[in-house]
């Protein structure tokens, strides 16, 4: 058996976490407390995600639509986690399985049977910060150009199609799973599901009006808070090791291993992302001036390239990791607002 410096040691995570779950009995109760310690802690963390979310959306978006950018990320807990419950998580980890869904356990409930029962729902919560988290990245896109009404419909309907997505990634009879696709921390379905919701939703809907045809002056468009914006991007920051350390499902059996080395990598890739930005901010503007939004920006994108990989990639390597994925997140910021 591979040992923990193996890096396929650490793709093993997600299919012992499956196979534990179905497999477990009254009577085995190895360590499940502790795991389950771990999970809730993780999940928590993540959940604080949605308020670093609405600081940063709020500090971006014109004075006067803080509230209502900051009410999208209280439905997205709402409405993900009633649909989520009722079907989501049957769609994505339910009983019997095929390549493409699961058909079982909706809604999520457990039984009474307490070991079985209590890993269900450890798995429950953890897998429902990802959908919410997944959910809540397209309330920024649309800031200050989508009903509330609608958004809160996206909110309950999103969660169903990430269900299907994360089945085909995290269980070992999904088709991409199978097909040798690794994703440790979900930046698959969650992150890249989430980015092509909201692309396709500013493309649709377009620019703010008066945006970039010259009737509105530019001042109208000046973020509300910076200030707000890098508190939101602290929190994102920190959730953000919660993400990936915590997919490790648990920290018996070595599982330990695969958290701390998930913390160094997403700190490490953080400091790639970070300093790449801050050159670029610099080159942008000539030497004057670091500008927070590419500071942001080009950290998140670095947190973003680092989470499918975080366990199985090598401390050193999460540098360049970060580095590319600050550059390419910078750069697509800037087409998107050229194109």
């Amino acid at each position: 058996m591979d040992g923990p410096g193996d890096c396929r040691y650490y793709e093993r995570c997600l299919d012992e976490q499956q196979r534990t779950l179905w497999s477990a009995t009254e009577g085995d109760s190895r360590g499940y407390a502790d795991d389950a310690t771990w999970i809730l802690t993780s999940s928590f963390v993540i959940f604080t995600m949605q308020s670093g979310f609405g600081m940063l959306e709020a500090g971006s978006c014109s004075p006067g639509f803080e509230v209502n950018i900051m009410m999208k990320n209280i439905v997205d807990v709402v409405f993900t986690a009633l649909s989520f419950y009722l079907v989501g998580y049957g769609i994505a980890f339910g009983e019997p399985s095929t390549p493409f869904t699961g058909v079982g356990h909706m809604p999520a409930d457990g039984g009474y049977g307490e070991v079985e029962s209590g890993l269900l729902y450890s798995q429950y919560i953890f897998q429902l910060s990802f959908a919410a988290t997944s959910t809540t990245i397209v309330s920024g896109c649309v800031a200050m150009r989508l009903k509330f009404t609608v958004y809160m419909l996206y909110s309950l309907f999103s969660v169903i199609f990430y269900s299907f997505v994360a089945h085909w990634i995290f269980t070992s009879d999904g088709w991409l799973n199978q097909m040798g696709a690794h994703d440790f921390a979900g930046g698959a379905p969650v992150h890249l599901f989430g980015g092509i919701n909201g692309l396709v939703a500013t493309l649709f809907l377009g620019p703010r009006l008066g945006r970039f045809d010259g009737s509105r002056p530019i001042s109208d468009f000046v973020p509300s808070s910076p200030a707000s914006q890098c508190l939101g991007l602290l929190a994102l920051w920190w959730g953000w090791i919660g993400f990936n350390c915590g997919s490790s499902f648990g920290i018996t059996d070595q599982r330990w291993v695969v958290a701390i080395r998930c913390a160094v990598t997403t700190i490490n890739a953080t400091v790639g992302g970070g300093l790449t930005s801050i050159a670029y901010s610099l080159w942008r503007t000539k030497g004057r001036l670091i500008i927070p939004e590419h500071c942001i920006n080009g950290i998140l994108g670095s947190l973003v390239a680092i989470t499918p990989a975080c366990a199985s990639t090598h401390t050193w390597d999460a540098f360049p990791i970060g580095a590319v994925g600050a550059l390419v997140g910078l750069g697509m910021n800037t087409y998107i607002c050229h194109c």
